[in-house]
């Protein structure tokens, strides 16, 4: 286990800008503290920072437990021209998104809808990630046109 790990990435460019586009990832591992859940002590808390504004994900396995109900670990926090929204009265078991997850496929299957991620879109996640593990096993950058 290699923990704490950080996943450094450039966007590529569709258009000039005066700051290149970057983005991050950090993954921690606190063996000692203690998360109620109703399914795993571990969590995710999601930060996405982009030129107009931040949005943060509070929470993404055990939602639902006392740090819910604080202020800080509100569901979904928008902070987006000068003001912060708090999004707390959404449906937040973590099992719903299993079970909204089945459904949608069932309906795919059935030619009902389309999928929400293509099987381009799923080889691209796919790239990005092995490609984040390839770096860390050779110790330098990877550029995914060339991976």
């Amino acid at each position: 286990l290699d923990a704490p790990a950080y996943v450094m990435f450039k966007y590529k460019q569709s258009r000039e800008h005066v700051v290149p586009q970057y983005g991050n990832m950090e993954f921690s591992l606190m063996p000692e503290m203690q998360i109620p859940s109703r399914y795993y002590p571990t969590d995710e808390f999601i930060e996405i920072i982009a030129s107009r504004g931040i949005m943060k994900i509070n929470q993404g396995t055990s939602i639902g437990n006392k740090m819910s109900d604080s202020n800080i670990f509100a569901p979904i926090v928008i902070i987006r021209d000068g003001k912060v929204e708090s999004f707390e009265n959404i449906e937040s078991d973590w099992k719903n998104s299993f079970i909204k997850a089945t459904k949608h496929f069932i309906d795919v299957a059935k030619g009902k809808k389309e999928p929400i991620l293509s099987g381009e879109d799923a080889r691209k996640i796919l790239k990005f990630n092995l490609a984040a593990i390839k770096s860390a096993q050779i110790g330098k950058e990877v550029i995914l046109d060339n991976y």
